[in-house]
């Protein structure tokens, strides 16, 4: 790179052009600010830019309180942000230094969360090449898969804000020409320098012997991410067909599911568990859970468990459910559209002046509340019929045992009123409110009356 592109005028003119086709006038951007050279050099562009750009500029540094000089990286963060007019937020978090996952992992899930509470339209991160380059070299080396490979993309929506990298294609080189050159000072973090960080190792010891042979590294890595990125959007455009394809009811098809070959089937598989939030199981691990639930006999009861869920086969469906509890809970109704159970135990939805509903005269007029099956209930589900116990009823309407115990039965008072997918009870049968059970995914509000 030029001496040219190196200066303070030629890294703000592409900074510039990549910020103007994301951000619109009048929208927030909050930067990420450590207050180490790449942050530092991120802000410096921003606070530049935000007036004839005319975006609102915030900043904020998350004080993980590791260091003994965390107070005094903070403190200036504070000055360089006052300086040019800045508002910052110091947020304080615990990071907790046996943490399973390890500390750096541990204190990148703080910052993360920090990020996501910070109440913006963007988040501005000030990652670059060289860290591009390490990322896609340290998931290669853990055996990641193409997503893994794309590493990190220049821009991304997480919690309802873009995490955006405008210094993702530059090298640390432009980046400390920048700082140079436009007089800026920065914190330096002592634990960058700690070879036992898998990252430092890399940086410090691996990074310097590949680029005596392979100086062009760093272009080729992050090559390498963009067509692996480009690859992970093409399998996830497959795994939404085929997912789509193998809806029709709740969960996957198990047959459509076995028809597909084993590659496309792992990949819907991956789609279908991500959609229900549960973490990717390892290679080994998702191959057994595939062959469980493709090669079980119909009739079959296949449960596996998979992060705090149940994956499970029944009649045909392959199901993502809350692993069954034990443990007594309530909610108690008040008329409500929209009732949340809680605990991982969904929603109950109310439909206004169904035939078969509740009848909406007796509604105000009960003591209601949503509770589990503990034994012995009964209902008459049609007029002069005979009560049947809720035992029989489950079996007759094949509910299968790993789900009954999580139904959300609904009672007045002692007397069992509904129960989901069998029907309301015949003395309150009426034009009126109609319950569903949405177990898990719950279906867009239109608001709730």
């Amino acid at each position: 790179m030029s001496a040219r592109e190196h200066s303070p005028k030629g890294l703000a003119a592409r900074v510039a052009g990549r910020i103007a086709a994301r951000v619109r006038p009048g929208q927030s951007v909050c930067a990420a600010f450590s207050g180490g050279l790449d942050s530092t050099v991120l802000l410096d562009l921003l606070a530049g830019l935000r007036e004839a750009q005319g975006f609102a500029l915030s900043a904020l540094h998350v004080h993980h309180g590791l260091s003994r000089n965390a107070d005094r990286w903070a403190q200036a963060c504070e000055a360089f942000a006052a300086a040019r007019g800045v508002p910052l937020r110091v947020e304080r978090v615990t990071v907790a230094r046996d943490d399973p996952a390890g500390l750096e992992a541990a204190a990148r899930a703080a910052r993360h969360a920090a990020f996501a509470r910070a109440g913006t339209d963007f988040v501005a991160l000030a990652h670059h090449r060289d860290d591009q380059a390490e990322t896609v070299l340290l998931q290669a080396l853990r055996g990641t898969g193409v997503k893994g490979l794309a590493a990190m993309g220049e821009a991304r929506e997480v919690a309802g804000a873009v995490w955006l990298r405008p210094l993702l294609d530059e090298p640390r080189e432009a980046l400390l020409g920048y700082a140079r050159e436009a007089g800026l000072a920065w914190v330096e973090d002592e634990s960058n320098e700690l070879a036992a960080f898998d990252r430092n190792f890399l940086r410090h010891e691996v990074m310097p012997v590949i680029e005596r042979r392979f100086p062009q590294y760093r272009e080729s890595l992050a090559r390498l991410a963009r067509h692996a990125a480009v690859a992970d959007e093409l399998l996830a455009s497959v795994a939404r067909d085929d997912a789509a394809r193998l809806a029709g009811g709740e969960g996957l098809s198990a047959e459509g599911l076995g028809a597909l070959d084993p590659a496309r089937r792992a990949n819907v598989l991956r789609h279908f568990l991500a959609a229900h939030g549960l973490a990717m199981p390892g290679e080994a691990r998702l191959a057994e859970i595939a062959r469980q639930l493709v090669s079980a006999r119909d009739d079959a009861r296949v449960l596996l468990l998979h992060g705090g869920r149940a994956i499970v086969r029944h009649r045909g469906r392959v199901i993502v459910e809350a692993v069954p509890r034990a443990a007594a809970w309530e909610v108690a109704w008040h008329g409500e559209r929209v009732v949340p159970l809680g605990e991982g135990r969904g929603e109950v939805h109310f439909e206004e002046g169904a035939q078969d509903g509740i009848a909406a005269s007796l509604v105000a007029a009960g003591r209601w509340r949503f509770g589990p099956r503990t034994g012995g209930e009964r209902i008459r589900l049609r007029a002069g019929g005979p009560t049947r116990t809720l035992k029989n009823l489950l079996q007759e309407h094949a509910v299968p045992a790993w789900r009954r115990g999580r139904l959300p039965l609904l009672f007045d008072g002692d007397r069992l009123v509904w129960v989901p997918g069998i029907g309301v009870a015949a003395d309150y049968l009426a034009p009126g409110l109609l319950p569903t059970w949405y177990p898990g995914t719950v279906p867009a509000r239109q608001g709730t009356p």
